[in-house]
């Protein structure tokens, strides 16, 4: 997965063989569906977030897999 809110939920999937998890700690709170930050709902608590996704709605891209994601740091290539 390329989102960065998707590869923290599936870093959180205990793995057996593992036994020091490496879970990806997302930092801020949860935005409230009545308050909904401008740009990017995600980007108070992404680490790599920046000016454009506090502003710009991201739109929904195809990546080399096939798959689809609504992410500028993915479209930018810093992801």
């Amino acid at each position: 997965p390329r989102h960065p809110y998707t590869q923290a939920l599936l870093s959180a999937i205990p793995k057996l063989e593992d036994d020091r998890p490496n879970h990806i700690r997302l930092q801020g709170e949860v935005p409230t569906p009545v308050n909904l930050p401008s740009g990017c709902v995600f980007h108070g608590r992404c680490p790599y977030a920046n000016e454009r996704c506090r502003q710009e709605v991201p739109q929904l891209i195809a990546t080399d897999g096939g798959a689809q994601v609504a992410c500028h740091a993915v479209e930018e290539g810093r992801l």
